[in-house]
């Protein structure tokens, strides 16, 4: 097995060493780095050598940008983090056919003009605040304009496109 120097183990665990760093919190964190590395199972020894090795292939901007989204990282409170782990994880546990709905999703999500990611922001966050029963109502009602016929939703949707143009402009 190939021989980690001791400056490697703690720059994939921490990230490397702030400047003004004491010697003696130094040789804390290479110390439990270095625990760390010696808990390691066989394959997460080799998994964190292969990440070295294209750590090293990086270039020097690569590393520069890495270690600001690292730094980044560091800011965030614990909870934004676990929160971010989280969602992480369900993102790897997704079928490949999910991630690609999201995928197609998030881009047709990008593509809308601003004022309509806005507006659509915003509706959302008035859903969010809505008390359990009128959630429940709002979708008895979605089910029942799901069993209605494509002329009766297309009556609807201009009904409602026309009611929200008037509001609109009597807001404005």
């Amino acid at each position: 097995m190939k021989r980690i120097s001791w400056l490697f183990v703690p720059l994939l665990f921490l990230g490397s060493p702030t400047l003004g760093v004491s010697a003696q919190e130094a040789t804390k964190t290479e110390r439990a780095a270095l625990e760390r590395w010696r808990q390691m199972s066989p394959r997460e020894k080799q998994e964190l050598s292969e990440r070295y090795e294209r750590w090293k292939s990086l270039s020097p901007e690569e590393k520069s940008r890495l270690q600001k989204k690292l730094d980044a990282w560091r800011r965030l409170p614990e909870e934004e983090r676990a929160m971010i782990r989280k969602n992480f994880q369900r993102w790897r546990d997704l079928s490949p056919e999910q991630k690609e709905r999201l995928r197609e999703r998030w881009e047709r999500w990008q593509s809308l003009p601003p004022e309509q990611r806005e507006a659509l922001k915003e509706r959302f966050e008035r859903l969010r605040q809505l008390s359990p029963e009128e959630r429940r109502e709002l979708r008895e009602k979605f089910k029942e304009r799901g069993n209605l016929s494509p002329e009766e939703k297309r009556t609807l949707r201009q009904r409602l496109k026309e009611k929200f143009q008037n509001r609109r402009k009597g807001g404005e």
